[in-house]
């Protein structure tokens, strides 16, 4: 990475989602409700020379179409962005919609044979925890079983409307969301590539896989599916959503030869950026996605890239 040009403005505060907890998300839905808060932190970040730009699809959530309309507002008066959207993938078994908590039951059986302390690690994860009750009802959950994995289907309708709407915008890049963990944990690599496929036929030109399980989903991928241009992923120095630990997801980052963004680089607020900075010097990824909810923020995390990546080794 060099400079701020790496950077990616991060979209999830802008949806109200702040890692935090609730009374900060409530503060966020609040403020970034109203276009002109988002707009004026877009056109901040483009007069501090970041020209890429998260985003999510309209469905995803209740402010994702404002935050949308703002890229394409800050687009029609003549800036130079380049948008990277997620895309989540709405699985099921059979017509039964996937259930999270039953996901990530299913992540904590097949992860925890390989590595013991896999089971703390996502129990206890400070993000994941911000999820209401989030340990009882993991515990409470049943995981899926090999006879599920053959039943999962993709509403391929959603994905291609997904997909069509981000046509309209300047990107070259598509990112599919990290239920790829899914899929590749239980073995569904056609789907992945059919994912791939639609991407591609829609005409972006580089796809990315979204993962939160580094460790597995990166080897599991390796040698199955070629026709991809890398992943994003957490990297963070407290191995914060790195699993199945924060040293197999290092090691699959460190020995892919396909780009790697980097997202949570500031373990949702809880790392200062130049420490977060550093330790991505680390590793070969080609960019990171920060979120920022203030323009002294956005400054204070521009400054610390600025230090730390200027010259391409820690300053």
């Amino acid at each position: 990475m060099n400079s701020t040009q790496d950077l990616i403005l991060g979209h999830m505060p802008f949806i109200g989602i702040s890692y935090q907890n609730s009374q900060k998300d409530e503060e966020y839905r609040k403020r970034f409700s109203k276009i002109s808060e988002i707009e004026k932190m877009i056109k901040a970040a483009v007069k501090f020379g970041l020209t890429k730009f998260a985003a999510a699809t309209p469905d995803s959530s209740p402010l994702s179409p404002i935050h949308l309309q703002a890229l394409q507002l800050t687009i029609s008066e003549g800036h130079s962005l380049e948008i990277f959207p997620c895309v989540g993938i709405p699985l099921s078994i059979g017509t039964k919609k996937i259930d999270p908590y039953g996901r990530w039951a299913t992540y904590l059986d097949i992860e925890s044979q390989l590595y013991q302390e896999t089971k703390t690690l996502i129990i206890e994860d400070p993000i994941m925890n911000f999820r209401e009750d989030w340990k009882n009802r993991l515990i409470a959950s049943k995981p899926y079983s090999k006879e599920d994995f053959r039943e999962l289907v993709i509403d391929w309708e959603r994905i291609n409307k997904n997909l069509q709407f981000f046509t309209e915008f300047p990107t070259s890049h598509i990112e599919f969301g990290s239920e790829i963990d899914f899929l590749a944990m239980t073995e569904r690599f056609d789907l992945i590539g059919e994912l791939v496929e639609r991407a591609k036929a829609y005409g972006f030109k580089k796809v990315l896989l979204g993962v939160h399980h580094a460790g597995m989903t990166i080897p599991l991928l390796k040698d199955r599916l070629q026709d991809f241009e890398g992943y994003v992923t957490p990297l963070n120095p407290l191995g914060v959503m790195m699993f199945p630990t924060k040293q197999s997801a290092e090691k699959a980052v460190n020995t892919i030869r396909k780009s790697v963004y980097a997202i949570k680089p500031l373990a949702g607020g809880r790392v200062k950026p130049r420490r977060a900075f550093k330790y991505l010097l680390k590793h070969p990824i080609d960019g990171c996605m920060i979120g920022v909810s203030s323009i002294p923020e956005l400054k204070e995390n521009l400054k610390a890239a600025e230090l730390t990546f200027r010259k391409g080794t820690p300053a």
